[in-house]
């Protein structure tokens, strides 16, 4: 009997879990439903081609419909949207927009993998011409269409974090007049402050002008211009707007067949990827997963997560045994000429949390800066290593890196060891690589630990 596996969603999670049924059941009939016209892209691509550094378009596109019908053997059906799931009957209902026709089907196995949406600030103007969210491909698509039509010459951005700071560079490539308007009172709000002033005062220097601690309160048209309405009376007048304050997961489907939910009303789902009915399993920006420090259920929707949680449904859903690692929640993100990356609990995060002590008051943490490589070796410069640590036992609990070189792969050295359970002892203690072009004696990394370590004691 021929194995038959939906899959709602067509991106990372889902193209991961339709084509690993089909690598493991070759004569599985496979079909993915996607509401849109594009599956399997890189959107943290998008910033960098409405910048213009990568040229085409079809550079983003992982894996088109097309391959994935002739290479890979999947039935891919674009512009189709499921909109209900009954887990009883093992069934569910389709609407083909093209048609505006509605239609039934049975499944043997089912896999999620609705992926999150943009929220958009309870304030007026965020439907007008020239306001935009950047999510999804086609968002991309109306943006750059909008940039090429209309040549805007300044931009204000609506949110701080990865997408907003990631866009402003994008339009300053562009030669655009931008602002970022943040509430918090510091860009990039998962990282400790001390962690952001430099590439805060870098993207100043780059011509963003940043509006910190204040929100916006309304966009309003102003002829073929828009105005942005700030607390306090200020308005920002520019040509576009960006907003950028989060996302949130798209649960309803599986709330609404009585699917189990749990943090920010993501499906909850354990480390098998199965949901709390039969036969169906969810992956991606749409589910939580287990934090590896906190130990418990947490919503941090990342790229790497969702490819390898679709692996991981994929597999089962075909009938194996694969597991999914708790997750750090690491992370990467350029800013100009500046990198900052985190994993694990940041500072405040850990005091917060209320697991290291009622205030907070076993949580430790050390902040160096050194340089990334030999000091005298030509093109050196300095990077800020911040790690967090346990005060009962040493274990290392987060970490930060904050410079021009050397931060993307040093924040790896620091997942690993906190996935492995590592002290900052074990960790400056390490047999890491050196040379000259590349690092020093003592890593910056283990310049931190040891740091970390004297204060762990103290």
């Amino acid at each position: 009997m021929t194995l038959t596996a939906i899959i709602i969603g067509g991106d990372a999670a889902g193209m991961s879990a339709a084509s690993k049924i089909k690598r493991e059941v070759e004569d599985a009939d496979v079909i993915v439903f996607e509401k849109t016209q594009t599956i399997s892209y890189s959107a943290c691509g998008m910033p960098y081609w409405i910048a213009g550094i990568i040229d085409e378009e079809e550079d983003l596109l992982i894996v088109t419909p097309e391959k994935a019908r002739s290479k890979r053997g999947l039935d891919v059906r674009l512009g189709h949207v499921v909109t209900a799931i009954d887990p009883d009957a093992k069934t569910v209902s389709v609407t083909n927009l093209e048609q505006d026709a509605a239609f039934t089907q049975p499944y043997d196995v089912l896999v999620i993998a609705t992926g999150a949406r943009p929220m958009l600030p309870p304030i007026p103007g965020m439907d007008l011409p020239g306001v935009f969210v950047l999510r999804a491909f086609a968002d991309s698509q109306r943006i750059h269409r909008y940039l090429a039509e209309y040549d805007p010459e300044s931009a204000v951005i609506i949110g701080g974090g990865y997408i907003g700071v990631e866009m402003a560079e994008a339009l300053r490539e562009r030669d655009m007049d931008v602002h970022i308007v943040e509430m918090l009172p510091q860009i990039m709000p998962n990282f400790d402050e001390e962690m952001v002033q430099d590439a805060s005062k870098h993207l100043q220097e780059q011509g963003v002008e940043l509006h910190l601690g204040t929100s916006a309160q309304g966009v309003e048209q102003r002829g073929e211009r828009l105005a942005v309405k700030l607390a306090g009376g200020r308005e920002l007048v520019c040509e576009m707007v960006i907003v950028s304050v989060g996302v949130q997961p798209n649960s309803e489907l599986a709330a609404e067949a009585g699917l189990a939910l749990t943090v920010k009303n993501a499906i909850k789902v354990d480390d098998h990827m199965r949901t709390s009915a039969a036969d169906i399993w969810a992956a991606g920006d749409c589910v939580a997963h287990r934090h590896a420090v906190l130990e418990e259920e947490t919503w941090i929707p990342l790229a790497p997560s969702a490819n390898k949680g679709g692996r991981v449904a994929g597999e089962n859903a075909a009938g194996g045994d694969a597991a999914m690692s708790d997750i750090l929640g690491t992370a990467v993100v350029k800013v100009f000429d500046y990198t900052l990356s985190v994993t694990g609990l940041t500072e405040r995060a850990a005091r917060e949390s209320g697991k290291f002590g009622p205030e907070g008051e076993e949580v430790g943490a050390a902040t160096i800066t050194a340089y990334d490589r030999g000091h005298y070796w030509p093109g050196a410069s300095k990077i800020k290593v911040k790690l967090v640590a346990d005060r009962r036992n040493g274990k290392i609990l987060g970490g930060q890196l904050s410079g021009k070189a050397g931060v993307n792969k040093r924040i790896d050295i620091i997942a690993t060891a906190i996935a492995a359970g590592m002290t900052v002892d074990e960790l400056a203690m390490l047999d890491l690589s050196y040379a000259p072009p590349y690092s020093a004696p003592y890593d910056p990394v283990q310049v931190c630990a040891n740091v970390a370590s004297k204060q762990v004691r103290g």
